[in-house]
């Protein structure tokens, strides 16, 4: 019996030594598409090194895969990593010559660059960006930023293009303009997407190279490992390390990035993550200003037991978010949510008697993420009707990072007396425009908010408001139309740079407790969310992903920290 048991054993063995060889392969002629065809380097990078990881037997698969993802690296400018990944070929792959000497050449040709740089300093030439500002001010924006205009008080033509190290603080708030894509305005001339990317990657890498060299944390005292695990327990728990996280910070293990990736994954997992989400999400999201709402009774039904069922659905889907790791746009796009039967009737679910909260997909796509659950959408409402400003806004700052300016004093209020109600909400916002003090900032806002106008003012669907159908059409800045939820939805993932990076500058603010303004950071931190966004790029901006950038970065991990 064992005589014939051992063959077999072996034959099992070897048939998944050539399946994974096989998957190498497959994953390894994906990567040259990503990069040769597609042009998508990022993705080229995962493919070669998920390669590498299962080329087992098969080392001059593995070597040619990690010596692809050094010339990804080289590409995408990151020096570092493409020196990292040649001597790693160099180190595990000695008997694979010819792509040793291909990788040996490489290093010592980037080795001779960055010597040459730091022998020629070259601050002025990596902080000009006139080449590509210069055209982009001239043809979309002078007629309004010059010295004779200077609308907004913006005289772009004052501005150094030659050196942006002399005025971060205003480069850093045209990049934040230029990823939302708010400049210029409505009904203007625009640049094609091609450009605005490629001006916004020229601006991002000319300012990390102005702080590079002044900035605190290039010189400020990092903590130890046992106090940097404490820190990260502590963002994600709101308590102290456990043993396994204390066990790899004390053996220096939390330094390897696949350990601490793991550790991340572990804590969100974790049921004390909640923690994460009342602490940061839900006052993020303003989730928490749900318990500050009060309702006209005389136009809502909402009882007690549904206000208390919106809580509770909101608080389950972030911790879904966290403990799944999903990626965080999901926030936006998720199609799934938690009910009860209080809430399916709500919602006009069918089928659903149970009193506890069930995980359901929504049964149309005019509901999905937070702006699909009525907790936030009644948040996001006044007593007596919907607020397409207040949504508006949320859309603006939440998701595209931006601040609307402060309202000018003694506006009067949006008219709400019991005759007005027979208009429709969009129509009494439109007689309010026509306030000139009033009319500039809604514009833009409130096409944001008239997306949503189908869910009433505590989040249930409806095509009539009173007798008036309901007008959920709108438009963004760049004049792409919508109708609705869904066409909105769609419309703004376009703009999902912008939210990445306002992701992650939030959760760096919160994890450096910083008061005040929501996502206040330093100027000089800004390269480092900028940091935090790249490296989470490969992992699908999951929500591990960023919060590994987030305590990995220099301010997180510096001994002070400036409140």
């Amino acid at each position: 019996m064992r005589a014939r048991v051992i063959p077999g054993i072996l034959l099992t063995v070897a048939l998944s030594i050539a399946l994974l060889a096989q998957n190498a392969q497959e994953l390894y002629q994906r990567g040259l598409v990503q990069e040769q065809s597609q042009g998508n380097l990022q993705e080229a990078i995962k493919l070669y090194s998920q390669a590498a990881k299962t080329a087992g037997k098969d080392r001059s698969l593995a070597a040619k895969a990690l010596l692809r993802v050094a010339s990804c690296e080289e590409k995408l400018g990151h020096q570092a990593q493409a020196t990292d990944a040649y001597a790693e070929v160099v180190r595990a792959y000695p008997e694979q010559r010819a792509e040793v000497t291909m990788a040996q050449d490489r290093l010592t040709q980037l080795r001779r660059a960055s010597a040459a740089s730091t022998q020629k300093p070259q601050a002025a030439t990596l902080t000009d960006v006139s080449a590509v500002t210069e055209p982009l001010f001239e043809n979309y924006c002078m007629n309004c930023h010059s010295s004779t205009s200077r609308v907004g008080g913006l005289d772009l033509a004052s501005l150094n293009s030659k050196n942006i190290g002399e005025n971060t603080s205003m480069w850093e708030n045209l990049l934040l303009r230029l990823r939302a894509r708010r400049d210029p305005p409505a009904n203007s001339p625009r640049p094609d997407d091609k450009t605005y990317r490629s001006v916004i990657a020229r601006l991002e890498q000319a300012l990390d190279r102005a702080y590079s060299a002044k900035s605190p944390a290039n010189v400020a005292e990092q903590v130890t490992d046992t106090e940097w695990a404490t820190r990260i327990a502590g963002l994600v728990w709101g308590e102290a390390p456990d043993a396994s996280l204390l066990a790899d910070a004390r053996n220096g293990r939390l330094q390897d990035p696949s350990v601490l990736n793991r550790q991340v994954v572990r804590l969100l997992r974790d049921p004390k993550s909640a923690h994460f989400v009342s602490n940061f999400l839900e006052r993020w999201l303003t989730l928490d200003d749900f318990r500050k709402t009060s309702l006209d009774p005389s136009v809502s039904q909402a009882d007690s037991e549904l206000l208390q069922s919106m809580e509770t659905e909101g608080r389950l889907f972030l911790e879904s978010q966290l403990r799944e790791d999903h990626g965080t746009l999901e926030l936006w796009t998720a199609n799934y949510t938690y009910i009860n039967e209080r809430l399916a009737r709500h919602y006009g679910i069918s089928g659903m008697t149970a009193k506890g909260f069930q995980r359901v997909t929504w049964p149309d796509k005019n509901r999905a993420g937070i702006l699909g659950m009525s907790g936030p959408l009644t948040a996001l409402s006044v007593p007596t009707r919907t607020s397409p400003t207040k949504r508006g806004i949320y859309v603006l700052s939440r998701y595209l990072g931006m601040n609307p300016p402060d309202p000018p004093a003694n506006v009067p209020p949006i008219a709400n007396a019991p005759a007005a109600r027979d208009e429709s909400t969009r129509s009494r916002i439109t007689a309010h425009k026509v306030i000139p003090s009033c009319a500039n900032c809604h514009e833009i806002f409130d096409p944001l908010g008239f997306s949503m106008e189908n869910f009433d003012a505590v989040g249930k669907w409806r095509t009539t408001e009173g007798p008036v159908p309901v007008d959920a059409s709108g438009a963004f800045i760049d004049g792409t139309r919508f109708n609705g939820p869904v066409e909105f939805r769609a419309g703004l993932l376009k703009y999902s740079d912008a939210y990445y990076n306002n992701v992650a500058q939030q959760v760096l603010a919160h994890a450096l407790n910083r008061k005040g303004r929501i996502g206040r950071l330093y100027d000089y931190e800004m390269p480092a969310v900028r940091a935090i966004v790249r490296s989470a790029a490969a992992r699908d901006y999951r929500w591990s992903a960023i919060i590994s950038g987030v305590v990995t970065s220099a301010p997180f991990r510096t001994k002070d920290i400036v409140p």
